[in-house]
């Protein structure tokens, strides 16, 4: 068992990132029953994660195509980024 700090820690990281992710797939037009499916998992070792669950095929076409897009350039999209330190 991890201690409850850190256990708290892991799991409001990946609840961020849920939420991101999840307001990306909005953006890209993924219906919102189906971004609900991201949802953010910590493991008994503390261990973080955001899982993605199963999306419609339609749904899942709009993602790859949106790939390319998915962080906003230019400061213009008012809707939420990740940090730099996210990508290395």
């Amino acid at each position: 068992m991890i201690p409850m700090d850190r256990y708290k820690s892991a799991r409001a990281e990946a609840e961020h990132t849920a939420a991101l992710l999840r307001a990306a797939l909005t953006r890209a037009g993924i219906p919102e029953e189906a971004a609900a499916r991201v949802r953010a998992l910590v493991t008994g070792k503390g261990r973080a994660y955001v899982e993605v669950g199963a999306l419609p095929l339609d749904s899942a076409v709009k993602l790859l195509n949106a790939l390319p897009f998915a962080l906003p350039q230019g400061g213009t999209d008012d809707g939420p980024t990740l940090p730099a330190e996210a990508f290395g």
